[in-house]
Parts: C-alpha cells; structure tokens; sequence
C-alpha cells in the first residue's frame, strides 16, 4: 500500500469515527430529547390533574356523593305537611315547627353525633364566581375540599359567601348546596353569611363589597352622616329582603366599634366617633334586618367587633401583625362597650370579637377570641350575652396574635376555654373531635355552643324553608323603590364642610370641567368642557386618602399580600394632588369633592377650595344632586377631621375627637339654608 493509499485509509478511518461519534451525540441528544418532553408532559399532566382536582374538586364531590342519603319526603300530621329530615317516616319534635325552639333544639341535640355537633362550630366560604387571583389562593388553602364534601362528611352548615356573582346565580348555586344538605343523616340546613354586598361601586373597603344587581346605599359612616335611623332602618329592611331573595340569612354587621383613632383604616365601616350615636344607629340596623324578633323573614346580624376594634395603636389594624395591640391609653374601654350594650338588650344574637389584643386590660395580653376574661367575664356573665360568639376570620391558622408558640389543636382548645362557640373562616373540625375524644373538652361544652347555635337557625325558619325561589329573584331585589330610598339616603350623606360666597348650589348648565366624576352623570347637571381653563367650576373628587401601605408585620406571602389592602397611617393627601387643586384653583372656582371613608386632613385643600363637600360611599348622581342643589345637604359629620398629622400623632387612640385643634369638629355640617353646624 503506498503511502498516499495509507493516507486515505487512515482519513476515510478517522472520518468514520467522526460520523459514529456524530451518530452517538445526536443519538444521546434525541434520547435527552425523550425524556426532557416525557418529563414535561408528566409535570403536565400532573399539574393539571392537580389543578381539576383543585378546582373542579371531583375526587371531593365523589366523597360527598358517596357520603348522602335519600332526600327527605314530606309528611302530612294532623293534615299539616311536614319535611321529614331524618326520614324514619315519623314526625320528630325538631321536625314540627309547631314545637317550641328551646325542645326542637333538644331533641336534634340529643340525636347528633358529636362529629355532627362540632361541625355546627365552624363557618367557612363558600365561593360563586370571585376574583380569579383570590380564588386561586383560597382553592389552594382548600387542597380541593368541595364544600359539597365539608356539607356531607364533616357536617358544616354554616358558611359565607365571596363572590361577585348574580343574584340569580347566587341563588341557583346556593339551592344547589341545600339540596346536599338535606341528604346529610339529619337534613340540617345551610346558614348562608355575607359581608356588606350593597356599596356603591367606588365605596366598600376590606370585608364590604358591591355586587351588583341589588340596591345601591352610603356606607355606615354615610348613615351616620344622615343622624337618621328610620332611613337606616328602612335600609335594614330592604337589605333583609334582597339578602333573603338570594339565599343569605345571617349579615356578618354591622360594625359597632368605635372611630376614635382616625388613622384606622376601617372607621369606614363604623357609625362614627361618639357612643351613644353609634349605639342608637347599631339598634336600628338590627331591627331593620331582623325585625322585632328573628324569624322566616328576618336576617340576623353578627354585630362586630367586641369588645371594640377601634383604638388601634397607631391606627394599625390587626389583620396584620402590625396592628395586633389594642390600647386605652385614656383609659377609656368602656366607652367603646356601649354600642355592644345596646345591641344585647335588643336581641343580639351573634357577636364577633376582633382580632387585637388588649393590651393591659386584662390578666394575659392575648387576642380577643383566646382571652376568657373578655368573652366570659365581660361579655357572657357581666353584660349577660347568651347568644352565639363567632370569631373573626382565620384566628386559628392565620391571625393568631399573642397565641402563636401554641399549636393548631392548643389554640382551639385555648379558645374552646375563652368562650368560643363558632370559629369564622375555619374549617377542621377534627381537631375539636380530638379534643373532646381525649376528654381535654367535655362533650356538655360542645352542647352549650351548639344549642346556641341551632337556636338561631330554628328562629330563622331554615328548617322549614331553606330553598329560595329562583324565579322570583329578580322581582325582589333592586326594585326601583329601594333604588330610590337608596339614593336618598346616599344624598343625606353628604355634608357641606365649606361654601364661601355662597358658591353652592351651582346652576344648571354651568361649565364645569370633573376630575374623578363620570362626564357623562355630570352633563346631566352642567355643560362639561374638555379643559379646566375653559370651566367656570372645577369639581374634583378625591377618594379616600390611601397614601403608602401598613407594614405587613411578617413575611408570609399571604400577610404581604393583604398588606396592600391597608393604608398606612399618613391622612394627608399627596403633594401631587395639592398640585392639581392648586392649578385648577387658579384657573376657575373649585369645588373639591373628598370621600371621608377614613378621616382626612383637608387643611390645605380647604384654604384653596372655593366650597368643599365631604361624602361617605355614595355615588356621582348623588353628590351632583347636592352640588347642583336638587337636594340641600343635611349632613352633619360622625368625626372630627384633624388639622394635621402633628395633631393626630398627639391624639389618644381610644379617645373620640380630642385633636387639639380641629379643622371640622364631630356634627359639624352646612346646608343652603344658611344653618350652620350643629
């Protein structure tokens, strides 16, 4: 072989390996290939196995299934018809309405399982149709529990409702659920909760909502404004229909604490700054939903927050661990007791403490829900409440200020201890079984709450009528009648805080130019012109100041998450607004609109403002009403607003209005009368 023959050899050799290396790498990476896409398609195919069994729960409805009986079939005594709950084809005491609440009680009490009697204790969500984000985050917390299966395996019978659903669809899905609680052994029917569901759409605020399709009203603060409780009422009234026509038969309000910390984020669900006024609204509220006393048509309230949520260190609130301490440094507790007072002689029924810890008052800085002397001493033996005491939501595995070293099973049986009867927003009634299994707990304790408990559902007729009529929703709720009561009151919310030279009421046609408010609500009133420059009147709206966010406290992802639902404690509006008043000052008359929500230091607002009107959750139609003067404010306002932040900072948290130097004090409201504050 020559040596050129040996060359090629070698070469064709060596190309060979090169191609059989080649050969190997592309076959190895095809292989890698393989099995990258067989474990993307496994992950796939797990994390969508996990995301239906989260969301559409089947492996959870087939539990539930598994675990119902047969419907119950009515039957006819003395020929009156009757639902024979746990079908053993008599009539039972619990299943005559004509017995007394107190023996039906009894006589359910005495057939429940102690599995069925705890079960009564807890008071999740229900969710139909919320917020994408939200329910991710809450299907998640469930691990796809359905609550199909907490109805019929773990005997839950109480739950609230978060959503933004129709009415009708409301009531559909909430049909639906009594229908698997009437297959349950005993047939117990559903209590369905809801926060505050009738705010206009700028207002509401953390644990009040606008949903749409009822009937549109101010917040608390609003009613407060208008200093008149047969309106309040009449809201009660119709609130209790429409809560009614949809399924809800317990309002998780209204908020009787008080509002003497004005950095508190949540004064804007209370009656204001001063006792007896806050006293006389939470009455009215009562009875306008529950009537004189609870029955088929009425809705129990759970008044909130005993023993009062509103002195705030610093104004922080104690969904966050921020905001866990209560403080008295007026030694004023009582005075926020007096609101509570009034509701328990009027026939309270359920309560809800607050999550705080009173610092100081008591002989452990716990919160609310684990501290015995608040529950028991104060509330059940010294101001003599017998009915059912509900925590807020998530005290157990979520808010747990001043018990956290404890364990899940620890805080229950601490709680149990305190005077708890139901436990909002929980869901585990196994760890109560435990207890009670262990002898930690007597079985007689878990009777007391829960004879507290079905009392209120025999009283509200669930056992008779737990069914709303679907076809009939849209004819009893948002009627023109309580679109029109509502808007009243929305416009005696409103209170003239300024009107130099009389400036107000503007006249029909005026050209203004609106920041903030619809355009299109407004040229109903005035000739809306594109630039203030071109406008007679600017009318600016602010909504209620919300500058930076409070300080979560922690570093769950959840606490962050909800920390951006809390201002901070700055009640002065942003120099980027004071900005834009200012140019639109200078330019045409101002009109400054501000939702007080929260109390606001309008100091400087105020000195460049031609007239200045002060809302409380009402809508655009209503405030144009008034500035246009189709309706002469009335208002007189539930705090006092605060001339700085230095003076606020000096102020005692649980002592109404008693900054130094007040811009507007507590009752002050003009009207176009010429009559100044009261």
């Amino acid at each position: 072989m020559t040596e050129a023959d040996k060359s090629g050899f070698v070469g064709s050799q060596l190309e060979g390996t090169r191609d059989h290396n080649r050969r190997q790498v592309e076959h190895r990476g095809i292989n890698i290939m393989k099995i990258v896409i067989r474990v993307v398609v496994a992950v796939l195919v797990v994390a969508g196995l996990y995301a239906t069994n989260l969301f559409l729960k089947p492996i959870s409805r087939i539990k539930a299934s598994l675990a119902q009986t047969s419907t119950s079939a009515p039957i006819t005594v003395d020929g009156e018809v009757f639902r024979d709950l746990n079908r053993n084809g008599a009539l039972d005491p619990y299943e005559d309405y004509r017995v007394a609440t107190t023996d039906r009680v009894e006589d359910l009490l005495k057939q429940m399982t102690l599995e069925e009697k705890v079960g009564q204790m807890f008071h999740p969500p229900v969710l139909i149709e919320p917020d994408p984000l939200f329910r991710i985050f809450l299907e998640a917390m469930n691990a796809g529990t359905s609550v199909e299966e907490l109805i019929s395996r773990e005997s839950i019978t109480h739950f609230n409702f978060y959503g933004s659903a129709s009415p009708q669809n409301i009531a559909k899905r909430l049909n639906k659920l009594q229908r698997v609680a009437e297959r349950t052994r005993l047939g117990i029917p559903l209590s369905i909760s809801s926060d505050p569901i009738h705010e206009v759409p700028r207002g509401g605020g953390i644990a009040s909502f606008t949903l749409d399709g009822v009937s549109k009203w101010p917040s608390q603060l609003g009613f407060a404004a208008g200093r008149d409780p047969e309106m309040l009422e009449a809201f009660g009234k119709i609130a209790a229909k429409e809560y009614r026509a949809i399924g809800f038969t317990t309002a998780l309000h209204p908020m009787s604490d008080m509002a003497t910390e004005p950095r508190w984020a949540r004064n804007f669900g209370t009656f204001g700054s001063n006792a007896e006024l806050s006293a006389e609204m939470t009455v009215a509220y009562m009875k306008g939903f529950q009537g004189d006393s609870l029955s088929d048509q009425s809705v129990m309230t759970m008044v909130k927050h005993f023993p009062g949520g509103g002195p705030q260190r610093d104004g922080l609130d104690p969904h966050l661990k921020s905001g866990e301490d209560q403080v008295y440094p007026g030694d004023n507790f009582d005075y926020h007791l007096e609101p509570f007072i009034a509701a328990i002689e009027n026939d309270m029924r359920v309560v809800m403490p607050y999550y705080g810890i009173p610092k100081g008052q008591t002989d452990e800085d716990v919160a609310m829900a684990y501290n015995r002397y608040i529950l028991t001493d104060l509330l059940r033996d010294e101001l003599g409440f017998d009915g059912v005491i509900c925590t807020d939501w998530g005290v157990v595995t979520g808010r747990v200020w001043g018990v956290e070293a404890l364990t899940i099973e620890q805080r229950y049986l601490k709680s149990v201890q305190a005077g708890i009867d139901q436990y909002g927003g929980e869901s585990e009634p196994e760890y109560i079984v435990a207890l009670v299994d262990k002898g930690d707990i007597s079985e007689a304790r878990i009777d007391e709450s829960v004879r507290r408990i079905l009392r209120n559902k025999f009283d509200l007729g669930l056992f008779e009528a737990p069914y709303v009529d679907e076809a009939a929703v849209n004819d009893r709720v948002n009627l023109p009648e309580h679109l029109s009561q509502g808007m009243t009151a929305q416009r005696n919310a409103a209170v003239l805080l300024t009107n130099r030279q009389q400036v107000l009421p503007l006249e029909e046609g005026t050209r203004i130019f609106v920041d903030g408010l619809d355009a299109d609500i407004a040229a109903n009133y005035g000739t809306v012109v594109e630039t203030s420059e071109q406008a007679d009147v600017v009318l600016l709206l602010l909504n209620t100041v919300f500058n930076g966010n409070q300080p979560a406290g922690t570093d769950s992802t959840f606490d962050q998450m909800m920390a951006t639902q809390f201002p901070d404690t700055d009640l002065s509006f942003d120099e980027t607004i004071l900005t834009r008043a200012k140019a639109y000052g200078e330019t045409s008359r101002l009109i400054t609109l501000v939702d007080l929500n929260r109390p606001a230091v309008l100091s400087e607002l105020n000195s460049i403002s031609d007239a200045m009107l002060g809302t409380f959750g009402i809508s655009d139609q209503a405030m144009l009403d008034v500035v246009f003067g189709r309706h002469t404010p009335t208002g007189k306002l539930p705090f006092e607003l605060p001339s700085s932040m230095a003076e606020v900072e000096q102020q005692l948290e649980d002592v109404p209005d008693d900054t130094a130097n007040p811009l507007f004090p507590f009752g002050w409201g003009l009207s176009y009368e010429g009559i100044g504050a009261q």
